[in-house]
């Protein structure tokens, strides 16, 4: 008997189990962060097999194309998608199935719209000549029609983590998409005679997008609740055209504050340094897992100490984090140190050795933001996020200047420096308000 009994305090011990929320957020954050790490490996991975069949400069069209249609597809998306997590979790709190229903409707057909309208611009672009080069305009027709299903893609994920399912609504973007993208790559490695075009492969990423796409679709009609199913649509589009707006802006400064760089340097620069510096910053992106992971699991403990007043607990809190991103990011960093030439050989091939020194670049920059902690995450889960809204719009805007300022004179490692020195700024910046606002100090040290 006291074993049964044991047993059974054991299992009602385990944080992850039962329908709690704590046991939610814990599945959530832990199924987030292995989609998330999946997301970067399996994207390194599709990196290497492009930039071996592609080469330095078909690589460089190709990641040039697919920045910008990131980047383009923000602005689609309207903000909606957090303000689909948003209003799905509120309907389902309050069973009004009928908002829920009435936002996938609305949001789906604006991206739809929207999406369209975009890629009808995009090809009178084409034909009108804005894209120089052959390999250029064979590609960009790809990246248009990759728009809309990235755009629907989105609020589809969104629907499913409004209804608690992170792991299905981010599975299929983060984790098919790659896996299936790598798959088809290996297929043509493998077989005999077999090239791949920049236009070849965006079409390859297409074709993924799509399948995904799919299986998101599917998985959201199998999660979808039975009221729902039956529930008329409600509209509050003057409500949520309102709420999406600030969500736009932070997510579009986002978006460019990722891809700015290589944006610039496809403007400024020839397509062959936009390959190199595209496979430096993907490696880059290893660096800063840690930070990453220990956001998405400590961000409700963090919200819950600062709700409850409990500043030292969340001063320790706040240290061990950044203390441990930072070892984290430092050992990696040091790997790029002593075996990145060897790295870069060996996976990618000579013409990639000279993404070293812009790598080492872009991993100290999030060495530095690693050491200053979690400062974005702190100041959302106390309800300052304007303030991160508004340095971060900044820093965007540094980095553009930066990036005009150096690619023209130092190319790959300009567009390094310009990435690295506005994230440090954006870090420091952070600190002082955190230091300030909350009288915590976020850093390692």
């Amino acid at each position: 008997m006291s074993g049964n009994k044991e047993h059974g305090d054991t299992r009602r011990s385990i944080p992850w189990r039962g329908d709690g929320l704590a046991a939610q957020l814990l599945r959530g954050g832990a199924g987030g962060l292995l989609a998330r790490v999946s997301e970067v490996l399996l994207g390194l991975l599709v990196v290497v097999l492009l930039a071996r069949l592609l080469g330095p400069a078909g690589y460089g069209v190709y990641a040039f194309v697919f920045a910008l249609t990131a980047v383009v597809s923000v602005p689609v998306r309207l903000g909606l998608p957090p303000l689909v997590v948003r209003e799905t979790a509120r309907g389902q709190r309050d069973g009004d199935w009928g908002a829920v229903q009435g936002i996938w409707r609305w949001s789906s057909g604006a991206v739809l719209v929207l999406s369209l309208l975009v890629a009808c611009i995009g090809l009178f672009g084409l034909w009108a000549g804005w894209a120089r080069g052959e390999s250029l305009r064979e590609t960009l027709p790809w990246g248009l029609a990759l728009i809309p299903v990235m755009a629907l893609g989105a609020i589809r994920s969104a629907s499913l983590r409004g209804l608690r399912h992170v792991v299905a609504g981010v599975f299929p973007e983060q984790v098919l998409r790659p896996a299936l993208m790598a798959g088809l790559l290996l297929v043509v490695v493998i077989l005999p005679d077999v090239g791949l075009s920049p236009a070849g492969a965006m079409a390859l990423m297409c074709g993924a997008s799509l399948v995904a796409f799919l299986v998101g679709a599917m998985l959201l009609r199998r999660y979808r609740p039975p009221p729902l199913r039956q529930a008329k649509p409600v509209y509050r589009q003057r409500e949520w055209f309102k709420s999406s707006w600030p969500m736009a802006f932070t997510q579009g400064t986002e978006q460019f504050m990722r891809h700015a760089d290589v944006l610039m340097l496809g403007m400024l620069a020839a397509t062959v340094d936009v390959g190199v510096y595209r496979v430096a910053a993907q490696g880059a992106l290893i660096v800063p897992l840690a930070l990453f992971a220990l956001n998405m699991t400590a961000a409700p403990f963090v919200a819950r100490l600062h709700s409850e007043g409990e500043q030292a607990k969340l001063q320790k809190l706040m240290n061990r984090l950044a203390q441990a991103a930072l070892a984290f990011a430092l050992a990696v960093t040091l790997v790029f140190i002593v075996f990145g030439d060897w790295l870069l050989h060996t996976f990618f091939g000579t013409e990639y050795l000279s993404a070293w020194l812009p790598l080492l670049i872009l991993a100290l920059g999030q060495v530095a933001s690693a050491g200053f902690g979690a400062t974005s995450m702190l100041l959302n889960m106390a309800g300052h996020e304007r303030e991160v809204t508004r340095v971060l719009a900044v820093a965007a805007g540094l980095n553009v200047v930066l990036n005009l300022l150096l690619i023209p004179s130092f190319s790959v490692i300009g567009a390094a420096i310009a990435t690295s020195g506005s994230l440090v700024f954006w870090n420091v910046w952070l600190w002082l308000i955190v230091k300030s606002r909350l009288s915590i100090r976020s850093s390692a040290i």
